[in-house]
């Protein structure tokens, strides 16, 4: 299988079928996505949110088109690993759960050294993943900032880290998969809308898996899998979860209905993605 890198340079501001792939692979192929961080760098120097614009945060490297990538179909993508060079904690008054807390921007290069990332006179361990990642659309185009979408976009999923592996639906001829938004670090469902923004590298295994029609992305770590819920209530976002761990277990694993209901009601822990769509996880261990 071969391997592929793309530029920082190589990006977009959108999911679209409409922006020609900056790669064509095979199926198994893999590709290092870099990213950069110039926002931020702006940010810091001085230039207003305005000026920069707010999709420039979310810039994403790519697309990639998948050869025989077809509507139905799902990509099978293993995070093998990520990398950060460099990262910043930005506050933004009236952004996020503590913007209410300031009155002005504030932005800190957050220095990394050895596996850890210095906040001021304390560290806190560096764990990478990937805030945004998705594929095209059927039509239109979709936001790399917010909201999160059936294929992908900023879910900011504190699962999709190396080890993990990311099921995606395909809606498009080709997929069209881009990713960015990197982080040193973030807390479960990006509790300020920040995290530790950064620039650096995510290495990706792609596969085409033939006829999975997925309603949402997925994922799979460890001996868990974790059924992803998207909607504008979370009472919905949870039901939608929870319905398709069942019919996994009923029309993949072939439980009975109601010992489905139970291994469900035992085991079945449930979490929270986001926060730029409401995001329910239902996650199951595997038997």
């Amino acid at each position: 299988m071969a391997v592929y890198s793309i530029a920082k340079e190589q990006n977009a501001v959108a999911f679209s079928r409409e922006i020609p792939p900056v790669l064509e692979i095979e199926s198994g192929d893999t590709v290092t996505f870099y990213t950069g961080d110039v926002a931020y760098e702006r940010l810091s120097k001085g230039e207003s949110v305005e000026a920069i614009g707010l999709a420039n945060f979310n810039r994403v490297t790519g697309p990639v088109h998948v050869k025989g990538a077809m509507p139905g179909d799902a990509l099978r993508i293993e995070i093998l690993d990520v990398q950060v060079v460099r990262a910043w904690s930005v506050w933004l008054p009236e952004f996020g759960g503590l913007g209410h807390q300031t009155n002005a921007i504030r932005v800190m290069e957050t220095p990394l050294r050895d596996g850890r990332a210095y906040i001021g006179k304390i560290s806190v361990p560096i764990r990478p993943m990937i805030g945004c990642i998705g594929v095209a659309p059927a039509e239109g185009e979709g936001s790399t900032f917010m909201p999160a979408y059936p294929f992908g976009g900023n879910m900011d999923l504190r699962e999709n880290e190396p080890g993990t592996t990311l099921y995606m639906p395909v809606f498009v001829p080709g997929a069209n998969l881009a990713m960015g938004d990197l982080h040193a670090a973030m807390g479960t469902q990006e509790p300020t809308w920040v995290s530790l923004e950064a620039a650096g590298s995510a290495t990706l295994r792609i596969s085409l898996v033939k006829n999975m029609a997925l309603p949402f992305p997925r994922l799979h770590r460890g001996n868990e899998t974790f059924f992803i819920g998207m909607a504008e209530q979370y009472e919905d976002a949870h039901k939608l979860a929870l319905d398709q761990a069942y019919e996994h277990l009923v029309n993949v694993r072939g439980m009975e209905p109601f010992e489905a209901y139970a291994y469900i009601s035992a085991t079945c822990d449930m979490r929270l993605g986001g926060p730029a769509t409401t995001i329910v996880m239902a996650v199951l261990p595997d038997f």
